[in-house]
């Protein structure tokens, strides 16, 4: 009766050892198959980024990307500096000058009389008025730094200026 017991026992042992032996190569197929995936998926990627550059690796791929980011970015702080100056020159750049006449003594007769304004986007630059009379006429030029001058300036003169900054 024992060895039928250890015969059973035996058999059973060895029956379990073989479905433990199918679970486990089951379990290992799975996992061989969702491998397989994942590196097909990933052989994919690569190709995809390696596309047009046959006989490269990745390392000398993302070596030349590097120098080529080198590149654009210096050219970019190129491109920023000459920017900048170019802002600083534009608003120093006189704009469209202005005009205002006028008869500056009340006299009968046209408006011979006139205030230019030439100013850069700050308010600076100069102002230039004539001051036509019957028998003479005068040309004064007056600095201009924000707007106002260190010169007093006359109505007309402050009025073109105005004009100018609206």
């Amino acid at each position: 009766m024992l060895s039928a017991i250890t015969s059973n026992l035996t058999d059973l042992v060895f029956t379990g050892g073989i479905a433990l032996g199918l679970i486990l190569s089951i379990i290992a197929l799975i996992a061989a198959l969702i491998a397989a995936g994942r590196s097909k998926r990933l052989r994919n990627r690569y190709r995809s980024l390696m596309k047009g550059e046959s006989g490269k690796d990745l390392e000398s791929l993302v070596n030349q990307y590097n120098e080529k980011v080198t590149v654009l970015e210096k050219e970019v702080a190129r491109l920023t500096e000459v920017l900048g100056d170019h802002e600083v020159r534009i608003t120093r750049k006189l704009g469209t000058a202005q005009v205002v006449r006028y008869n500056a003594f009340g006299e009968k007769g046209n408006d011979l009389s006139f205030s230019i304004a030439l100013l850069d986007e700050e308010g600076s630059g100069t102002v230039l008025s004539s001051i036509f009379g019957r028998d003479e006429s005068r040309v004064y030029a007056k600095p201009v730094s924000a707007k106002g001058s260190i010169y007093t300036l006359t109505d007309e003169e402050k009025d073109v200026i105005e004009k100018k900054h609206k």
